[in-house]
This record gives structure tokens, sequence and C-alpha cells, in this order.
């Protein structure tokens, strides 16, 4: 039997209690998004608040600005690997939902610190050395934070309806869509004002983050919820399978290795091509959208690249819980081709001021067709690669297989940023080949 609560139980072979209203769906996007907001307002505000107005004196670059944004890079894509690896192995009391909402309770704490920081301390030449190296602190507690987290959460969410894993990529799409939205708005109306555009990103991030904390422990009131998580545990107990150990994760592995590759190679021609190759190609001369877009360059990026991405990169993973095509055995077909989107973003106004190579479509129209192509099927084929993982093994590794998905796609955000350096610098270099 499923236990439910202490004064309700379920057979394992009867019907699950259903989700009413699909409120648990709802949540699932709500954490899914919320979570991970505040390190994405952390990056965004990064070059405008920390480079610029906190570690530049009198606008002139100091070692803390020239050294910071790749210091930053470090702080949060190690203590983010080392924690997803070592959560596979870590034996921890209870169910794995406190490794969730451990995370969120932290983060908040974390926002807080960052909020003290913004409203009582101004830049000053002889504060840049404990700002400095407090700020980078901040960022290797919130990235071992989301790293627990979103390893953990696809663990929970593996014992549900695979459309919850889709939920929980759906909300890490929206994030990045609202957070193009609040760049939008303060590059309209607060031009110049860092401070208040730091106090408003951060401010926001808390909010949000506090109704994901109450979302979190409403989840768990449910007894959809419930009965999924008892069900998952008495299956991995009779599996001998509830503690993970390097023969059960490679038992996981080899019967999920194809749909990890297209975890990891999906991730890794998107991160390839965006952030880093749409940001710095610049307008063309012939199209429709060259003769109405924006002349201030900041805009025309935040519309054709961040807006683009965003925003069909969500309704993609939405679409992908309503269409599950193609099956597990051909989604490699179409994560594969999409590698040549890589070459048609190469030949783009990819930087044009230094590139030996020539430039084959010299059209915005043709760069925004791309873009939304590109993004719509990342967020179409991920949430299918990943959603598919946990459901072509057995059920006992289900778990395991959601969690080695999550250190698989951050391979494969390491992997496209390699690869975008190695664009970088192959296209102003004419006798490469």
């Amino acid at each position: 039997m499923v236990g439910l609560s202490r004064s309700k139980t379920y057979m394992v072979d009867q019907a699950a209690p259903k989700d009413k209203f699909n409120i648990v769906y709802w949540l699932v996007i709500l954490v899914g998004f919320g979570v991970l907001l505040p390190w994405n307002m952390f990056i965004t505000i990064s070059p405008e608040y920390y480079v610029n107005y906190w570690f530049k004196q009198n606008g002139e670059e100091t070692w803390y600005s020239k050294e910071f944004m790749g210091s930053l890079t470090i702080a949060s894509q190690l203590p983010n690997a080392a924690i997803n690896i070592a959560n596979l192995f870590i034996i921890i009391a209870g169910p794995l939902i406190y490794r969730v909402f451990a995370p969120v309770c932290f983060n908040i704490f974390n926002l807080s610190v960052i909020l003290i920081l913004v409203i009582f301390f101004e830049p000053a030449f002889e504060m840049m050395r404990w700002f400095f190296w407090t700020t980078l602190g901040i960022a290797v507690s919130i990235n071992f934070s989301n790293g627990l987290y979103e390893n953990s959460v696809y663990g929970v969410f593996a014992d549900f309806p695979h459309t919850y894993i889709g939920a929980l990529l759906i909300g890490n799409n929206i994030c990045g869509l609202l957070i193009t939205f609040v760049k939008i708005g303060v590059t309209f109306f607060l031009y110049n004002a860092p401070r208040l555009v730091a106090i408003v990103y951060f401010s926001i991030s808390l909010a949000i983050l506090l109704v994901c904390a109450f979302a979190l422990f409403f989840i768990t009131k449910q007894d959809f919820y419930h009965y999924h998580h008892q069900k998952g545990m008495e299956v991995r107990e009779k599996a001998e399978t509830e503690r993970p150990s390097p023969s059960i994760l490679w038992n996981t592995f080899k019967n999920c290795y194809g749909q990890l590759f297209n975890v990891w190679f999906c991730f890794a021609v998107t991160l390839t091509i965006f952030p880093v190759m749409m940001t710095v190609t610049t307008r063309g001369k012939n199209g429709f959208l060259d003769k109405i877009m924006s002349e201030n360059d900041e805009i025309y990026t935040l519309f054709t690249s961040f807006l683009v991405f965003n925003l069909f990169a969500t309704i993609g993973s939405i679409v992908a819980s309503k269409i599950h095509w193609p099956t597990p055995r051909f989604l490699s077909l179409a994560i594969i081709a999409r590698a040549a989107f890589i070459p048609i973003f190469f030949f783009c106004n990819y930087r044009v001021e230094t590139r030996a190579f020539p430039v084959f479509f010299d059209n915005t129209d043709i760069f925004v067709i791309a873009g939304i192509t590109m993004s719509f099927t990342h967020g179409y084929l991920s949430a299918l690669a990943m959603g598919y993982t946990p459901s072509v093994v057995p059920s006992h590794y289900s778990r395991f297989a959601a969690q080695l998905s999550v250190c698989v796609l951050m391979i494969g955000l390491l992997t496209g940023g390699l690869w975008a350096v190695i664009i970088e610098n192959v296209v102003d270099k004419p006798n490469i080949f």
C-alpha cells in the first residue's frame, strides 16, 4: 500500500488521485520559474551595477571591474557542477523534497543580504576589495543552492507523470522571459540609474522566491503529491534502489544514454548560439525589420535576441506538454539536425567589425526567423528529451535518470560555452583551416 497521510492510504494499483484544477502542475511551473530567478537577475544586473557602477572609478577600469565577470563565471559554474555530481551520491535522511525546499530558504537569506548591501552601501575605492569578495561569496552560495535545487527537483518530479518535468522546463523558460520584459522596462524608464535598477531586480526576485517557498509547502500537502511520492519510494524499496550507488547510476545510464545524449547536444547547440553569437550579431541592411527596428543597439539586441529566444523557447516547451513527437527512438534525429543552426548564425552579421569570413545573410529578417526557429525547437525538443529520460528506464531508476539528465544538462551548458569561445576565435582568422 502507498501511504498518503496518517488517515488515508491507497493501493498501488488503485487509480491515482487527480490533480484538482491542475493546481500542482501550475505550482510546479511557478517553482520552476521562481527559484532560478535570483541568479538570472544577478547575471543580468552584473555588468551595469557591479562592473560599471561599483568597480569602475570615475569611469576608468580597475582590476576589480576587469576581473569581476570572469570571476563570477567561475564562482557560478564550479559550485553548480560540483553539487550536481555530489547530490547523486549524498544520502540525507528524509524525502528528496527537503533538498528542494532548503535551497529556496537559503536563497531567501542570500537575496536579503544582497538587498541590504545595495540599499546601505555606495561605491568607494577603499570598499571595492571587500565588496568584490563578498559578492563572489554570495554568488558561490546562490549557485550551490541552485545546483542542489535543480538536481533534486527533477528527481522529485520524476515520480510524477512526465508532463510535470515539462512544467519545470516551462517555468525555467518563463523565468528568462520575465527577465527580458523587466530589462526592456528598465531600459526605457530607469536608464542610467543602476542602484535603483538593482533594488528593483532583487526586490522582485525576493518577493517571487517567498511565493515559491509557500508554493512548495502547499504542493507537499496535496494528496496527488503524496501518492506519487510514496509510490516511487515503494517501487525503489522493492527493487532495493532507494539508496544511490555507482552500480545503480551505471545501470540507469545504460538504460537512458540515448536520451542523455539528446539533452546534452540540445543544450550544447543552443548555448553555442545564444546568447554569445546572437547578442553580437548586428542589424542588416535589406530586410523589412531593418527599416522599422529602433536605431538603439541595446533595444535592437533586447528584441531580436533576448525576447525572441525566451518567448519562443517558452512557447516550444508549452507545445511539448501537449504534443510528444518525435518518439524517444527518433528524437535524436531532430536534435542532431539543429546543429545546422550554428553555420546559419555564423554567416549572419556575426562580429562584422572583425570577421574574416563573408556574410551570406545580411538581413535581419533571416536572422530573426532563424532565431525563432532555433528557440522554438530548443524549448520543444529539450522538454521532450528531459521528459523522456526518466520514462525510458525501469520505474525504480526514474529518479536517478532525472538527476543524471540535469548533470548532463550542465555539461551541455559548459560544452556550448566552449564551442562559442572556439567560434569567436575562428571567425576573425581567415587561414585557420
